[in-house]
């Protein structure tokens, strides 16, 4: 990165894995069957079973990323997560933040920020502007999108809630990769065999 002279930014973005507790509302999709030697047959999946999963599969799985049995990312495209720190502050973060059980893992993937900016990863957008709230409509498969007078239906994925005082993700710093295919065929595939 040019100019960079601040210890707080980083040239990467790193994408992890935490634990998943599949009976909650808060659960991934994962794929049926995952090859030799790596199936799951509980409820509790571990982030390190899941980074197994990912490199072995050549595939970070993306996802609506469920809270409470409801989709936290909006618009029509699942997403691929990351954030953008250094991993020495990554790693810390981490380890407090497991230390408070809150929902953060500490295997990861960690690649190029400009390779995945020019592969369409984006920086999440922390509110909207105080004239535009955020109003949204639920979609036919469970989608949150929001008026498109306030944000275009393509950039929705983005979007992540901020009400200072309440709601507050800021500190992750979040990148998101959509998922850009045929979205239908991804939702039937899901509904037959787990995630593609």
């Amino acid at each position: 990165m040019k100019n960079n002279i601040r210890f707080d930014l980083s040239d990467y973005l790193i994408h992890f894995f935490r634990d998943v507790n599949l009976e909650t509302g808060s659960h991934i999709y994962l794929p049926e069957h995952c090859g030799f030697n790596n199936q799951h047959h509980a409820c509790f999946i571990d982030a390190k079973y899941l980074l197994r999963l990912s490199l072995r599969s050549h595939k970070i799985f993306s996802s609506w990323s469920y809270r409470n049995g409801q989709r936290t990312v909006y618009g029509d495209s699942p997403v691929v997560c990351f954030t953008d720190m250094p991993i020495a502050a990554y790693l810390e973060t981490g380890v407090r933040r497991l230390e408070r059980n809150e929902k953060i893992g500490l295997y990861a993937i960690v690649l190029p920020k400009e390779q995945m900016f020019n592969y369409g990863a984006r920086p999440v957008i922390y509110g909207l502007d105080q004239h535009n709230n955020a109003r949204c409509s639920q979609g036919r498969n469970g989608e949150r999108i929001l008026d498109e007078t306030a944000l275009p239906l393509i950039e929705q994925y983005r979007y992540v809630t901020y009400v200072p005082g309440k709601i507050d993700w800021t500190h992750e710093r979040e990148w998101r990769w959509p998922y850009r295919g045929d979205i239908n065929n991804f939702l039937n595939h899901i509904k037959e065999y787990g995630i593609p």
